[in-house]
Parts: structure tokens; sequence; C-alpha cells
């Protein structure tokens, strides 16, 4: 390489560190401009905002549902577990009506 094209390179390089938009730290810290959202950032902001919200209160909801659903199966259980009992003793007594009306 001659020194004209060394030259030509570093001048290239210089004009890619001040000018490059990539953010990949190339740039020029005093060049940077800090960045404004738009009105369209604004709104997927509060969009998203609104929809996080939603989330809680549904997730919220969810868990009042669970814990009423196992406290309705442990009703339902307690009375499965009573019928039960009744059904014994009602068999008990006919088994017991059955034996004197044989004997």
């Amino acid at each position: 390489m001659g020194k004209s094209d060394k030259a030509q390179a570093k001048l290239h390089f210089e004009q890619r560190k001040t000018n490059s938009p990539a953010g990949d730290g190339t740039e020029n810290e005093s060049e940077k401009t800090p960045e404004v959202p738009t009105p369209e950032d604004q709104d997927l902001r509060h969009i998203l905002a609104s929809m996080q919200h939603s989330l809680t209160q549904i997730d919220g909801k969810i868990d009042s549902l669970s814990y009423r659903m196992d406290r309705m199966s442990e009703r339902l259980d307690k009375q499965v577990e009573n019928l039960d009992q009744t059904e014994r003793r009602v068999s008990t007594v006919e088994d017991g009506q059955t034996a004197l009306a044989a004997g």
C-alpha cells in the first residue's frame, strides 16, 4: 500500500467512526443524540402497561377461583364421606330387618 492509500483508508475509518449508525461503540460519543420516544412508542408503552395490568388482574382472579375450587372440592369430599357412612348404616339396618323377618 502506498502512502496515499494508507491516508485514504485512515480517512475512511475516521469518517465511519463518527458516522456509525450501528451503535457499535465506534461512533463519536459527542455526536450521539438522545433517543426521543415517538408517539407510536409512547402508544405501545401505554398498551403494554395496560396489558400487564390486565394480566395481573387475570392472575389474581385465577388464584381466587383456584382457592374457591379447592374449598368446594373439600366440601364435596366430606359430603361423599357422609353419604358413604349413611349408606353403610342403611345397609346395616336393612340386614338387621331381613334377619328379623327370616328368624
